[in-house]
């Protein structure tokens, strides 16, 4: 297949370029600006799109209407498989902007007959994503439980995302699907994962997590570019609690 992916470069991305590549696929890195208003051009031949990108620092009507306008693109080029990443913070009655705002482009990508992945929390080595911000966070000499650290998540491994969207691809049709594994891992658990790096284990203190909320939220409004978001801690805090998992995809549980 020809595969154009937005977001070539980031980390989900990534991955996905990188492995698909590795299965004998052609790969077209995509770079659309999702700020732009101009119609984005798309490469003549592709068999699917993967919507990877989006934008942390833009507004979150920004990333919605260009998002939008990389389906209609890909519509009118005639593009017959079109996927969105999502999230698992994406849900009805979700509190983050981030999955309001997927949720939003879902519904379009609905509309034009595209899949939307709502893809749970990836893990790898790199210490990149929202897991590596985490394993920063677990190198402290004291380890914030933000929330007391009882907040379930579901997990898939970076390794895996190749395959699993190879496996979307191929049955690509209108639907919203959950991608993670379905075994959820506390935020605690995962945390003292992080921690154990050689010869040391930190001290976990559970606290609200308002109290990091807040100096988040003042460091953004001043300016101050932090590795961790104000946003990314509210999903951390209000996960989909009960996602279903209807594809029938070997997805390795968290190990790390």
């Amino acid at each position: 297949m020809k595969i154009g992916i937005t977001g070539a470069r980031g980390f989900v991305g990534g991955h996905l370029t990188g492995q698909l590549r590795a299965e004998g696929h052609e790969v077209v890195a995509l770079v659309c600006r999702l700020e732009s208003e101009a119609m984005p051009e798309m490469p003549e031949g592709l068999d699917a799109l993967i919507h990877a990108a989006y934008d942390f620092s833009a507004q979150d009507d920004r990333n919605v209407t260009g998002s939008i306008r990389i389906f209609d693109a890909a519509r009118n080029a005639g593009v017959n498989r079109l996927v969105f990443i999502s999230s698992l913070s994406a849900f009805e009655g979700c509190k983050s902007r981030y999955g309001a705002s997927k949720l939003l482009v879902e519904r379009h990508v609905a509309d034009v007959g595209g899949c939307s992945v709502r893809l749970g929390f990836v893990c790898d080595d790199s210490g990149r994503g929202l897991s590596g911000s985490l394993k920063k966070l677990a190198a402290l000499p004291i380890v914030p439980l933000p929330g007391g650290g009882d907040q379930n998540l579901f997990t898939i491994r970076a390794e895996d995302l190749g395959t699993a969207f190879l496996e979307i691809l191929r049955e690509c049709r209108n639907d919203v699907v959950n991608l993670a594994h379905p075994e959820p891992v506390s935020l605690a658990r995962m945390m003292r994962a992080f921690a154990k790096q050689p010869e040391r284990r930190g001290l976990f203190l559970p606290f609200p997590w308002r109290l990091l909320w807040a100096p988040l939220r003042v460091a953004e409004a001043l300016g101050i570019r932090l590795p961790f978001r104000s946003d990314s801690l509210v999903s951390l805090m209000n996960q989909n609690p009960s996602p279903e998992f209807t594809l029938r995809i070997a997805l390795r549980a968290f190990d790390s």
